[in-house]
């Protein structure tokens, strides 16, 4: 067939459109819209025809934090490209918008081709954007608002179906598409079997519910037996609600999973790590009590009692400008030693609701298995003298809820949720975390990180957004992957461990919207020669 001309495609009664998750509608002015709904993934293909070369264009606008996808040379419901125009709510904070090209190939984790921010457009709701995407041969581009977001090569698919997407649908307010126009060579469209929902491809390792709130935040600390231990609440994440708490713990590296119990330890399970004698210490943060700002929960049978509180021994105390957060993962380097990183803020600062309430890290070392610790160091100097004073913080990065690991031997490495900046912030220290270079700008956007060296020496990062990713580095961060997205989790606060070795286990939130729902996951993921992989 010659060069077809056709648009704007409209849904009219559905004929000639397949549908996941529920039939789209046309709106004012002929929009197309999926229903406004709370399911993961919603999709609108176009049944009858396939194209290999052509030119699209069209335009959307966001009611929420909705990320959009237009999908073309659709083979089934888990090969395609796609146009991923990711959004989250965070996002709208830093003004940031970023889109990427990407690509389905069957297997669960789909891969970016290109990811970049979108310089000169910011992401807003209720505004239209202008989309094309063309693809000629192996070459496809894509463009938003005539800005250049994706040239990229792939050999892949030649031809194939085209379609919409709206994924994570939180609020039940979907986006909207409109003048979905499109010219290229029409082709005879293979038979396929229509659209198919995504198999789970992550563990759930708890299946008790409470029916009127959520599985939420969890954690993980594996035990000198190799016994892995979740701990995992139950509560609004919203609210930073904790209404009870179990441990589940797993003997074969978090494929299967025993039977909750009650847990406990009631007050969280934050900056966990596990002395040379097995001995599990929990570090806990108390941000108003100004006597005890960090104390110690110690568990000496793999956390089924406790004792504790005790108050952290700190060299010089506690210094009493910071208010302390919550403590990160406690790395343990390969000279024994341990750090700590801490969230702080200034005492001094206003703490309204509307911001963030943490806003810096800093790190303590501990020479004698956790009995006692540094005085807390800023993970960040003053990029314009080195022998300034850091507690004077005026140029200081702003970013909290870091996570580190030890790239190289005495070498830390640390990645740092932003406060309003598109990208994170990434941390250096060359001597153990005694002290720190200047925060440089990172490399990729995320929120709620983890950081895992593993045994062949590769940095693995996971990131609430783009969507649930997953980056990798084999030069200790000096540079990394594109990110791999690994599940459509809006939420998706995590924490990762070695598990085995090139085995990185991380336990996030899942779709957390409806309650009394088994939405705590677990993915385990394989550093190979090709990049990473699922491994269950």
């Amino acid at each position: 067939m010659g060069s077809t001309a056709i648009g704007p495609m409209c849904i009219g009664d559905g004929s000639g459109w397949r549908f996941l998750n529920g039939a789209w509608q046309g709106g004012v002015d002929g929009e197309l819209g999926p229903p406004d709904g709370t399911r993961v993934e919603y999709l609108a293909v176009r049944e009858e025809e396939a194209y290999g070369d052509f030119t699209a264009s069209f335009r959307f606008r966001l009611r929420n934090i909705t990320p959009v996808r237009f999908l073309f040379r659709l083979q089934d419901s888990r090969r395609f490209y796609a146009l991923d125009i990711p959004f989250g709510g965070q996002q709208f904070r830093s003004r940031a918008c970023w889109a990427g090209m990407v690509i389905a190939d069957g297997s669960p984790l789909q891969r970016y081709l290109n990811f970049g921010l979108v310089p000169g457009l910011c992401a807003c709701l209720e505004r239209w954007y202008e989309v094309r995407v063309r693809a000629d041969g192996p070459r496809l581009r894509a463009w938003i608002d005539d800005i250049p977001v994706a040239d990229v090569e792939d050999h892949a698919y030649e031809s194939g179906r085209i379609g919409l997407g709206s994924l994570q649908t939180p609020y039940t307010e979907a986006p909207r598409f409109d003048r979905l126009l499109l010219e290229g060579k029409q082709q005879v469209a293979p038979d396929w079997p229509g659209l198919e929902a995504p198999a789970q491809h992550w563990i759930i390792p708890c299946r008790e519910v409470d029916p009127t709130s959520y599985q939420s935040y969890a954690s993980i600390i594996k035990s000198n037996s190799e016994e892995v231990t979740l701990y995992l609440t139950f509560g609004n994440p919203n609210a930073v609600e904790r209404k009870r708490a179990v441990f589940i713990r797993s003997q074969d590296g978090g494929r299967t999973w025993g039977d909750p119990e009650p847990a406990t330890l009631d007050v969280g399970f934050g900056g966990p790590f596990v002395r040379r004698d097995g001995t599990w210490v929990c570090l806990h943060a108390q941000p108003d009590d100004a006597a005890a700002p960090l104390v110690a929960y110690e568990s000496d049978d793999e956390g089924r009692t406790w004792r504790g509180p005790e108050p952290l021994r700190i060299a010089g105390g506690w210094p009493g400008e910071w208010r302390a957060g919550g403590p990160w993962r406690v790395v343990r380097m390969r000279d024994g030693a341990l750090v700590a990183p801490v969230m702080v803020a200034r005492t001094d600062e206003p703490q309204a609701e509307t911001q963030c309430p943490f806003w810096a890290a800093v790190a303590m070392r501990s020479e004698d298995d956790g009995q006692s610790w540094s005085a807390p160091v800023l993970c960040d100097a003053d990029a314009r003298d080195a022998d300034q004073p850091p507690a004077m913080l005026r140029y200081a990065a702003r970013y909290y809820e870091v996570a580190v690991d030890e790239a190289e031997p005495g070498v830390l490495v640390g990645i740092g949720r932003p406060d309003r900046d598109p990208y994170m912030w990434q941390l250096r220290s060359e001597d153990g975390g005694r002290s720190w270079e200047p925060a440089i700008i990172g490399h990729f956007p995320g929120f709620c990180p983890s950081l895992t060296r593993t045994a062949s020496g590769a940095l693995v990062a996971t990131t609430r957004y783009p969507h649930f990713a997953a980056h990798l580095s084999r030069d200790g961060g000096r540079t990394w992957s594109r990110p791999i997205i690994i599940d459509y989790a809006i939420w998706a606060n995590q924490q990762a461990v070695e598990i085995e070795p090139d085995v990185v286990l991380v336990t996030y939130m899942g779709h957390i919207m409806d309650p009394g729902q088994p939405d705590s996951r677990i993915a385990r993921l394989r550093v190979t020669d090709q990049g990473l992989v699922l491994d269950h």
